[in-house]
This record gives C-alpha cells, structure tokens and sequence, in this order.
C-alpha cells in the first residue's frame, strides 16, 4: 500500500483512483464485456457514481451470490515488499466481481494510519503488515465453525529487505513510519541502509515467515516469485488461488470472468506506468552487501529463508 495515499487530498485520492478504474472499464469494453456483466457492474458502482448516475439493473442483474456470507471469512494478508499492490489489486478485483458491497470489504494495517482501517467485522478482509501465526490462530478461533480461508502472498525475506531499500532510499512512501526518522534511507548508503531496513523489518519479516513456515488447510500460500516470474506463473497462481478460497461454489463462468480480468494487473502483460518498481541494477548492487549484514542480524534472515523454503543466501 502506498501510505503517501493517506495524506493526499480528496480530490487527489478521487483523481488516483478513477483513473485507474475508467481505463480498466475501457479495456473491458474493448474485450467484449457487456453492460451486464459483474465486472462492468463493479466499476458502475465504484466510480461511475462519482460522475453520472449508474444504470438501472434488474434484480437478476444485480449481483452474484455472496459466497463469503455462507461459507467461510476470507482473508487476504501480505506485507511490505511481498506484493502488497498486487494483493489489494487481486482483493479488490474479486470482492468487486463478486458483488461485495463496501462494508463487506474490511481493511486493515499496521499500524492503523487515519482513514486505513474499517469494517472489523466484514466477512472479506485484507491485512497488511499485521498477520502471523497468532493473529492466524486468533483469527481461527473468532471465526468459529464457520472457518477462515487465507491467501498470504509469500516472498524470499532477503529479496524483501534488498527490495525495501532501493524503494525507500528513492524516496518512496516518505511517511512510512517503519523508517522514521522520515529521510533517512535518503542518506544511507547500501551497506548501511541495508542494515537499517533489515533491523526495522526484523519482527514484520518474523510474523509473514511464522505465519506461512507450516501448511495450514485453510491458508493458500501465494508465491511471489511464480507470480510475478511470468504470465503463466500469473495465471497458474491465480487460477489455484480460486478454486482454494472458492471451490465448488462458484459457476465456472464466474471464476472465468474473475481469471480474465485479474490478468490487467499482470505486469508481464500490462506493464506499470508507476514508479513502484524497482530498478533491478540497484536490487543487485545492494544484494552484494547482503554478507556484509551483521552476523547475528544475518542469521536471522537466513532462518527465515530457510524456514519458508528459499535456499539461505
């Protein structure tokens, strides 16, 4: 999530996401999608409303069933440099096509900046910055025989913390709190600004590895690098992510259009405009201090490489 959202002006946040929303509702069009279809729907209600009343739809033109209200809770948790866009595009885009209405959807992070958490209650969440193996267990526990179904995107802990520098010391997101005081990665080079991210996102990397070290029924590790690694990985990941949090409660046209249209935020296919991404030159010149992290501090990182599955680096 990008916390200089939170301090931008209405009319500032309105602009950066309807933007976004018509040329997406643009491209639908182009791919075939009729007035009628649940994606269309979900931007008629979104943002049309923002600048023409939508159209009138008949009652089985409405909305879809809402699978979250009679199966399970649904929880999408990610953390910082682990694909945190990419799995509020992927919430809000199936939530949407599913006919969530605003107070389905429930947000959190952490911490909670002004205005970024709402809806405790709501059946279909995302956390960000916040879940692990208690919150999990927690989670559990609140959810009672009704159950939870987690998707928790996954990324190799080194790359995070590689990834984190060369985006902050940028200077993106400078109100991000985790690297207070705000301008300091602006002044530290490789080798320490390394150490200082590793340090700062010591207990965050701890919670995203204790959460997803061990197979759980009810959680489906998203894999960052398939993910992200090619189109093909895009679809594989996403298409088992669906018949995970799904299963057979969902037509198969249903699940298509959700497939189809989750594939715009495929950057192999639709590469960003933004700045979000790093440049790779500066990811593998900080990598090279990776050994150069204070012992114990690499130790630490190592062990949750391991513990998740990454050959320790």
């Amino acid at each position: 999530m990008s916390y200089v959202f939170l301090f931008l002006s209405p009319m500032q946040k309105a602009a950066q996401w309807l933007l976004p929303c018509l040329l997406l509702c643009a491209a639908w069009s182009c791919s075939g999608f009729t007035d009628e279809s649940n994606a269309l729907n979900f931007v008629q209600r979104k943002v049309l409303p923002r600048v023409a009343p939508p159209p009138k739809l008949s009652t089985a033109q409405s909305g879809p069933m809402e699978p979250w209200l009679i199966q399970h809770k649904y929880i999408f948790a990610c953390h910082h440099k682990a694909g945190v866009y990419l799995m509020e595009d992927l919430f809000k885009i199936v939530s949407g096509v599913l006919g969530a209405k605003d107070s389905d959807m429930g947000h959190w992070i952490q911490p909670c900046y002004p205005g970024a958490c709402f809806f405790p209650e709501a059946p279909f969440q995302i956390w960000v910055d916040l879940y692990s193996y208690e919150r999990a267990q927690e989670a559990r526990e609140a959810a009672g025989a009704k159950g939870i179904r987690v998707v928790g995107i996954v990324r190799d802990p080194m790359s995070m913390i590689v990834s984190a520098y060369c985006y902050h010391h940028r200077g993106m997101e400078p109100y991000n709190i985790m690297f207070f005081p705000e301008g300091t990665l602006l002044q530290l080079g490789p080798k320490e600004g390394l150490k200082f991210v590793a340090e700062r996102m010591l207990t965050l990397v701890e919670n995203m590895t204790s959460a997803f070290e061990q197979p759980f029924n009810d959680t489906f590790h998203l894999d960052y690098e398939k993910v992200t690694g090619s189109s093909q990985g895009f679809d594989d990941q996403v298409e088992e992510m669906m018949s995970f949090l799904f299963q057979d409660h969902l037509p198969s046209e249903q699940i298509s259009l959700v497939l189809n249209i989750t594939q715009f935020v495929d950057l192999h296919r639709f590469p960003s405009t933004s700045n979000h991404t790093n440049d790779e030159e500066c990811e593998d010149e900080v990598r090279k201090y990776v050994p150069s992290l204070p012992p114990e501090l690499l130790s630490r990182y190592r062990s949750f490489q391991e513990r998740l599955g990454y050959a320790a680096t």
